[in-house]
């Protein structure tokens, strides 16, 4: 694996490629672990609306109220646990959601299921922003795109693992078992997410001067180079206060709160979408499923190398969104149509995940490493709220509408819109060195 294109860091790429073999394979795992318990309520959502007595805006609200929990809370719990450290944060993250996750399978109406959702978003909503600020303390901004890019490409893999896996689960249980299908789903993918909070809780270390496995001429050098991209930036911001008057942030969370919406979009309503073209067999809907997510995991991890190669971020995370807006408006023209539903599918699941790695290293570039938890709170508090919304607005049109097509037109215009106010935001020729845009 190639690590960065200056000439500097490339001399020393044997440490980055340590700490990437040492850091990136269990911090993955706890992603796909992550996505797979945010996202399975879209194909249990097969069989669970009926038990549970849910109406498709009854739906929408629950995969919504996941989202509460950012906005609610967001902003606090990122700060508190900014200082705690990784460790500590991963921990009580992963069993409080694992924990939640796994007690969906006892709900026996829809209020149950709107508390568990919204404490699952509570638990959750320090990840994404704990892992992203955990990488800035080992990880210099001109190779942070790749890192970033492999790590989300987590969500892509827990795609592709989840959709058979639930449709395997799903299809498996039978009627004389003591529980349902989707509620052996809930449980078997929900519990091990606690196991995991205890096995990164003896594995990882906050800092790399705390690495017993790096030697000391190697903490030195990530040390050095660290140190060096904090000289002082009037472009960097040294509080959260200070970043929310810059046009530039406020381009950041525009595209931030649209990709969310996107990338949520196709975890709730993907499996519904194959459904629609005609296909009944449950099974065959999560092996489905799991196209889009093969092929997104390498458009994810190319276009995150090609943005560190050169050192261009605005149009690696504008353009992305934009081809994916491109995709949803066409999704109506395929309703019928299983395969070339999949094919735009998978063409709207590259352009959604190959964005978030250029996008998600321009906060940490603007933001010091003070402001860095409060900065990266607020972005996902700002992407909760939309992503409150949008399942909600979506699963209305799509009951009052008898159609998916307004949803699609919906996340199309989102999308698009995210793009441009980032790009109206930024100026261009931005010196990639100093905030990475």
């Amino acid at each position: 694996m190639r690590f960065g294109a200056d000439m500097t860091y490339r001399a020393d790429a044997a440490v980055y490629r340590l700490i990437f073999w040492r850091l990136m394979p269990v911090l993955m795992l706890c992603y796909i672990l992550n996505y797979i318990d945010r996202s399975n309520i879209g194909l249990a959502k097969l069989a669970f609306m009926k038990d549970l007595g849910m109406t498709e805006t009854a739906y929408g609200f629950a995969g919504g109220a996941f989202y509460l929990g950012y906005i609610c809370l967001g902003v606090p719990i990122n700060v508190l646990l900014g200082r705690i450290g990784a460790r500590k944060s991963l921990l009580i993250i992963m069993t409080g959601w694992g924990i939640f996750s796994a007690a969906l399978a006892f709900c026996t109406k829809p209020t149950d299921f709107y508390v568990l959702r919204f404490l699952i978003g509570v638990s959750e909503t320090g990840f994404l922003p704990a892992v992203l600020l955990y990488l800035s303390h080992w990880v210099p901004q001109s190779q942070r795109a790749q890192f970033n890019g492999i790590f989300l490409a987590a969500i892509a893999i827990a795609g592709l693992i989840g959709g058979p896996l639930g449709g395997w689960i799903l299809s498996s249980a039978r009627d004389t078992w003591p529980l349902k299908g989707w509620q052996f789903l809930f449980l078997i993918e929900g519990l091990p997410a606690c196991l995991m909070g205890l096995a990164v809780f003896t594995y990882l270390v906050d800092r790399p001067g705390q690495a017993r496995w790096l030697s000391d001429r190697q903490k030195a050098r990530v040390e050095s180079d660290l140190t060096a991209e904090r000289q002082p930036n009037a472009r960097v911001h040294a509080s959260l206060l200070s970043a929310l008057h810059d046009k530039r942030f406020a381009g950041l969370v525009a595209i931030a709160m649209a990709g969310s919406i996107g990338t949520s979009s196709i975890g709730l309503w993907l499996p519904t979408i194959i459904r629609r073209t005609g296909i009944e067999d449950i099974l065959l809907v999560g092996l489905l499923s799991a196209i889009p997510y093969i092929a997104a995991v390498a458009a994810q991890f190319f276009n995150a190398r090609h943005s560190d190669l050169t050192g261009e971020r605005r149009w690696h995370a504008a353009g992305a969104l934009m081809v994916a807006a491109g995709g949803w408006c066409a999704m109506p023209l395929f309703a019928h149509s299983p395969w070339a539903s999949i094919a735009v599918m998978t063409l709207v699941a590259c352009a959604t995940f190959s964005f978030t790695g250029p996008f998600w290293s321009m906060p940490t570039a603007m933001l010091s490493s003070a402001a860095a938890a409060g900065g990266l709170g607020f972005i996902t508090t700002m992407l909760g709220l939309g992503s409150f919304i949008s399942p909600v607005l979506v699963g209305w049109l799509n009951e009052h509408t008898r159609s998916l097509s307004a949803g699609e037109y919906f996340y199309a215009g989102v999308l698009f819109f995210g793009a441009t106010a980032l790009l109206a935001a930024t100026p261009r020729g931005q010196d990639p060195t100093s905030a990475k845009l």
